[in-house]
């Protein structure tokens, strides 16, 4: 990249760097904005005015001159692709293989003898390769952000962290973290840079015209703190599958094999490589695959398990299931329910065995017979000698709860007859009056309204409005439509999935969730008949097991996974042959933007005005930190656990989480408090810094040498983002997340918190200067520094009239719409802050309904 200029030709008035520059900047706005045919003609528009100044052209005529001459192929230098047998999924280097080659796989001594190529028209005499797959070096990857600045402190944060005996707030907090091992049996994680992968495999409609599938291969680094464990840049897109099917049951293992050659490497071989903090001396860098998560199907491929039609057919237990009554090719997932605790459970010995034995057998017949009986295939991944495939792969959450149980039960109550009504147990009219109902319920943000899909038989929805249905609208909806007790069994579901969808969980609420979900399945099968227990309903018996092991579902559920298909599904392509190396190359050099321009020339990088340009084109800053959204200072699991932390005093000047501070300064205004918020202020600092005298600026002879004067002058902003959860306020363009939880003591000692439902009228900062150094809670204050304090303003709800009656288990929470007095109560620390809730109206008396529901965490 620093020869970026060698192309450029001097032209009169115009210094090498600016031309450099424009062009740079040109190359990177048609990527993220513009058509490549309309970069060209913009190139060629700025050729033709030099010509009338009378100087030589700026720009190459096309496109792919000008991105080589600029270097941005140092964005995908570690991309190489690989010839796809169309039949088998065999892969060949391209040096390989000729316009006449054949391929050569064989299997029980057939071979496969399918053409690799194939001519561009018919009866042409130019060929191309009839399928191709582009892959990403690890290696390379690895490389590129070991250069970034902050990588290492990042990938090492964790090791910081404030623990909590008995509760998991992330994927470290997990058993399975520090039971993992090296190859000389000590803690993998025990040495610096050492990173463990997760690994995702799933696919995508590469276009609504036509069907056709494209498959994607990532890693992500679970050394890094789930703020920014998600961000693209940080995501390693190992390989792109072509289409149009996807590759049968074994096949998938020809694209693994690939992966697990590098992985090889990095776990048992000397991986060295100059870093951030190490530019001039290769350090050593290891890794390895640590866990799986992909949905039900790509696991079965990607971990050699077979579908639920096997004898044997869950990848955690070895229960044999029977066939159903009634069909020899559908399972009878009923069986044994009453007594879970006498499933046999696979272990790894005989998980590699069974491979073994799979991949050894002469015949299909054979491998047919050990499927059947076993429910185990050969993957790829069984090479990797350290991996326990039937431990690291992990039960989905997203799909198995929300598009999976939520969906099934829906249409259990769309298609059966109720024994008392003698209709369904939701009609049309049931529907019509459920989405007048749900449209009148306040969300929070990042819940996904159902508009209108209710009234249409819950049509097209996706796994994020699926959990929203789930946790926010059936509760409410559900209410006084179903009998009592498919009621009760479907809250036992809901609370279940409440507990589970928390930031934090600690080992007894898994054992309440998993306990529920029991009692739910149990349910299903008595009011529903055995035949509806799904495959997806026993896997909720195992969830329990993934939780213990890998921490809260957030550490492996696919949200991010899938905006990640869903963010190279929207890149242009051609759609001509190998498109698919068009979506590694444009993916590439998108998300490593900021690597390539923290490598530009310094002419570029010293020039303030040209580096700011780059900020328009993508807030990627421009030198890549990706520690950017890290603290030394912030601790996650201690921030998480603050709400509860009844004992704590809180002052508002919390160490918040960085991206927190910063997006409380978007729409900021400059204000002051009215005298009765000041008021209230005032008598907050009074209360929560004892050791001080405080000053009154409407009465200044208050103030002495040992007072600290309190001004009213605030920073004002309507809505605050915490670990991306964004909670609003009154002062909002929308009413959608103003509502939130805060726990308070007890008013008679001895008994549980009292959770508190208020509304939030805004959010601001206050500066307050300290005079004298004091630790409150720990904090240390500099004496004449300010300090700022972040503080939400809150109005309290008064209590019910009369008491109100149903999913009390839920949390919901009956209040009379009108608030509290206000007073110094109404000043929050955003840090208190317990969850958002979902609010609705229109119940006797002027009474409301609150629904606290999980928040949000950063990354999902």
């Amino acid at each position: 990249i620093t020869y970026i200029i060698n192309f450029l030709v001097e032209i009169k008035g115009f210094q090498n760097d600016v031309v450099a520059f424009i062009a740079v900047f040109l190359t990177y706005f048609q990527l993220f904005f513009i058509s490549e045919y309309a970069a060209e003609i913009v190139m060629k528009f700025a050729n033709d005015l030099a010509l009338l100044l009378n100087h030589q052209p700026i720009f190459p005529a096309k496109l792919d001159t000008m991105r080589n001459a600029v270097g941005i192929d140092y964005t995908y230098k570690g991309m190489f692709r690989l010839v796809v047998c169309p039949e088998c999924h065999t892969l060949y280097q391209p040096e390989e293989v000729h316009c006449d080659s054949k391929c050569t796989f064989s299997e029980f001594r057939i071979t496969c003898n399918a053409s690799l190529f194939k001519p561009v028209t018919i009866g042409a005499s130019k060929m191309y390769a009839n399928k191709v797959s582009a892959f990403n070096s690890i290696k390379y990857a690895l490389t590129v952000t070991f250069s970034r600045l902050g990588f290492e402190s990042a990938i090492e944060a964790w090791r910081y962290r404030t623990r909590h005996n008995n509760t998991m707030y992330d994927i470290y907090d997990g058993q399975l973290w520090n039971e993992f091992k090296d190859r000389d049996g000590n803690v993998f994680t025990s040495q610096a840079r050492s990173l463990l992968f997760t690994l995702n495999v799933d696919w995508f409609q590469s276009s609504k015209r036509n069907v056709y599938s494209v498959g994607a291969i990532y890693l992500t680094i679970n050394n890094l703190p789930r703020s920014i464990r998600y961000k693209k840049e940080n995501i390693i897109l190992v390989c792109v599958i072509p289409g149009p099917k996807e590759p049968k049951d074994t096949q998938i293992n020809n694209y693994l094999q690939v992966l697990v050659n590098d992985l090889k490497d990095l776990y048992y071989g000397d991986f060295f490589t100059c870093t951030a903090e190490s530019p001039n001396v290769p350090v050593p860098v290891r890794a390895a695959l640590f866990l799986i998560a992909c949905d039900i199907p790509a696991s079965r491929k990607v971990s050699g398990f077979t579908s639920f039609n096997a004898t044997v057919p869950c990848n955690k237990c070895s229960t044999a299931f029977p066939a159903r009554y009634n069909t020899h090719l559908q399972r009878d997932f009923s069986f044994g329910l009453e007594d879970i605790d006498a499933w046999s459970l696979r272990t790894s010995i005989e998980n590699r065995y069974h491979a073994k034995n799979w991949k050894e057998a002469t015949t299909k017949r054979q491998r047919a017979d050990l499927e059947q009986k076993f429910g185990t295939r050969f993957s790829a991944l069984h090479d990797l000698e350290y991996l326990d495939l039937v431990r690291c792969t992990a039960i989905d959450p997203m799909h198995g709860l929300f598009l999976g149980t939520a969906k099934k039960m829906v249409k259990i109550w769309r298609t059966t007859i109720c024994d008392l009504t003698h209709e369904l147990y939701l009609t049309d009219a049931d529907l019509k009056e459920m989405q007048k109902e749900a449209n009148d319920i306040i969300l929070p943000a990042q819940y996904t309204p159902i508009n209108q899909k209710i009234a249409s038989d819950f049509s097209d929805l996706k796994a994020d409005e699926w959990r929203t249905w789930c946790l926010a609208l059936s509760p409410l909806l559900l209410k006084s439509r179903l009998p009592v007790r498919h009621k009760e069994n479907w809250a036992k579901f809901v609370q279940a999935c409440h507990i589970v969808c928390r930031p934090c969980i600690t080992q007894n609420e898994a054992m309440i969730a998993h306990k529920l979900f029991h009692e739910f399945v149990l349910g299903v099968a008595e009011l529903y008949g055995p035949e509806m227990v799904t495959p997806n309903m026993h896997l909720h018996l195992h969830l329990k097991d993934s939780i213990q092991d890998f921490g809260p579902i957030y550490a492996f559920w696919l949200y991010g996974f899938e905006r990640l298909n869903g963010d190279i599904k929207k890149m242009t392509v051609n759609y001509k042959t190998a498109f698919e190396v068009t979506y590694m190359k444009k993916f590439l050099s998108v998300v490593h933007y900021g690597d390539y321009i923290r490598n530009l020339p310094q002419g570029i990088k010293q020039n303030p005005v040209m580096m700011s340009s780059f900020v328009y084109l993508s807030p990627t800053p421009s030198d890549s930190l990706v520690a950017s959204s890290v603290s030394t200072s912030f601790d996650f699991s201690l921030f998480v656990s603050a709400p509860l932390r009844l004992n704590d005093t809180f002052t508002g000047a919390e160490i918040l989480p960085p991206d927190t501070q910063a997006s409380s300064r978007h729409k900021v205004s400059v204000n002051r408090l009215t005298r009765a918020h000041y008021g209230y202020l005032l008598a907050f600092y009074r209360l929560v810094y004892t050791d001080r005298t405080f000053a009154s600026a409407l009465i200044p002879e208050d103030l002495d040498d040992l007072s600290t004067m309190v001004l009213p002058d605030i920073s004002l902003f309507s809505e605050i983002e915490i670990l991306g959860q964004t909670y609003r306020s009154k002062a909002s363009r929308t009413t959608r997340g103003c509502y939130i939880e805060v726990a308070c003591n007890s008013a008679v000692p001895g008994k549980e918190p009292e959770m508190r439902i208020g509304e939030v009228q805004y959010y601001f900062s206050h500066q307050l200067q300290m005079k004298k150094t004091v630790i409150p809670n720990g904090r240390v204050f500099v004496p004449n520094a300010f300090d700022e304090h972040l503080f939400a303003f809150v109005r309290w709800y008064n209590a019910p009239l009369h008491p109100f009656q149903g999913f009390e288990c839920l949390g919901a929470a009956y209040y009379h719409n009108s608030f509290r007095p206000a007073d110094s109560d109404c000043i929050l620390p955003v840090s208190r802050i317990f969850t958002c809730v979902a609010m609705k109206r229109g119940y006797p008396d002027n009474h409301v309904v609150f629904l606290p529901l999980p928040r949000k965490t950063i990354g999902l």
